[in-house]
């Protein structure tokens, strides 16, 4: 992935947890690239606030057309990441399927 796709991803990553976090202010932390059980590359994007840390877990799919991805909240209340809601990047944008989680 070139490092304009790269940044358009995180950008868009950030403009999503900033909707559904607006009173919380997000820091990008790192990015990691892993090749999964299929051969297939996944990438692991992590932000954090004062409050908790959010990583979202994209997925390549065998169609190719769109990414899942989970996003996952790990708060001082809770030292493991929990998966909140599953999504797609599709054509730069996140698009939310499901919420496993609410308040």
């Amino acid at each position: 992935m070139d490092e304009k796709t790269t940044q358009a991803r995180q950008d868009s990553c950030l403009s999503f947890i900033t909707t559904l976090f607006p009173e919380e202010t997000f820091q990008f932390v790192e990015q990691q690239t892993y090749p999964d059980a299929f051969g297939h590359t996944g990438t692991h994007i992590t932000f954090k606030s004062a409050l908790r840390e959010l990583k979202l877990s994209f997925v390549s799919q065998a169609h190719s057309r769109f990414e899942r991805v989970f996003l996952a909240e790990k708060t001082s209340a809770s030292p493991f990441f929990s998966r909140m809601m599953e999504a797609t990047y599709e054509d730069g944008q996140l698009y939310i399927h499901h919420v496993l989680k609410s308040d």
